[in-house]
């Protein structure tokens, strides 16, 4: 087991210190026959920023509620992430990091008024064949108990030694000949002010020149903003209490460009895509389900 490392906040860091301590203690090598670091985070006692909720429902176009958005947890422990992700213990840089897959499940909504205790940790990692997976696990708990956790892979590019065969990734079913849920257009210049709701402060979202750089078209949207404007077309209303989301980013969403949702309903799950116009495979796949009573944790009732 490698080092143990535990990360204890009382505020939310900054992205600016945060961006400052990945430059310190940036890596460019992974060395696969060191151990794995144990890093872990924490923050309790979060109480909602409710200019920061207004702000999300604002460029999403989501309502005001008396409820948190299901992704809207993302934003506070997206804090504690880059943090892990920063950390000169970290595996690689966190320049150089991706986003590749997410699963939450959300037990029941949470309310805007609730005090809520963060818990960050990585979880696991393995080698694929163009790169090096990790996995941060996140949990969010309301008066002790567990309302809302999430799964997150992050993925360096890189030859970094022989891939685990044993391992296999997810598949997601895709659904070119689904009907059409919805259609929009996504504005430029705002990736910088999502990146203050978000905070996911990667520049590759907010700016072109430094996206070029590591052989993107131009900026893109942060994976949040993306998923927060297309589930307000998939979640129905009133009966989002439990909900299981696994979401897998197959490639960057850029600014300036036409958005197309669809969806189909297989068994007991809504599958989705995301595509730009322009692109006939999808950007984002997912699957939203409602839990069951008997799928929901007894710790989370």
């Amino acid at each position: 087991m490698g080092e143990s490392i535990e990360l204890i906040f009382n505020k939310q860091p900054s992205m600016k210190a945060t961006a400052f301590l990945a430059f310190l203690g940036r890596s460019s090598k992974f060395d696969t026959g060191k151990p794995f670091p144990q890093i872990t985070a924490k923050h309790n006692g979060v109480v909602i920023d409710k200019a920061q909720l207004a702000e999300f429902h604002c460029i999403c176009g989501t309502e005001n509620s008396d409820k948190l958005p299901v992704i809207f947890p993302f934003t506070l422990i997206y804090p504690l992430l880059q943090r892990i992700l920063a950390h000169s213990a970290a595996p690689l840089s966190l320049f150089q990091v991706l986003n590749s897959r997410m699963q939450v499940l959300q037990y029941r909504r949470i309310g805007i008024d609730e005090t809520l205790d963060l818990y960050c940790e990585i979880a696991g990692h393995r080698l694929r064949e163009k790169g090096l997976e990790m996995d941060i696990a996140s949990v969010v708990k309301s008066s002790g108990t567990t309302v809302w956790e999430n799964t997150q892979t992050f993925y360096y590019r890189g030859k970094f030694g022989e891939p685990d065969n044993d391992y296999q990734p997810p598949q997601f079913k895709s659904i070119p000949n689904a009907p059409e849920t919805a259609r929009w257009f996504l504005q430029g210049g705002i990736g910088h002010r999502f990146s203050k709701v978000s905070g996911d402060g990667n520049p590759l979202h907010y700016w072109k020149r430094y996206a070029r750089l590591f052989g993107f078209k131009r900026d893109f949207a942060q994976p949040l903003l993306i998923l927060g404007s297309s589930l307000k077309y998939l979640l129905q209303a009133g009966d989002e209490n439990a909900i299981a989301l696994d979401i897998g980013l197959k490639a960057p969403i850029y600014y300036e460009s036409n958005i197309i949702l669809k969806s189909e309903q297989d068994n007991d799950a809504k599958l989705f895509d995301i595509y730009l116009e322009e692109n006939p495979l999808p950007c984002i796949c997912g699957k939203l389900k409602y839990l069951t009573a008997n799928e929901i944790p007894a710790k989370s009732v």
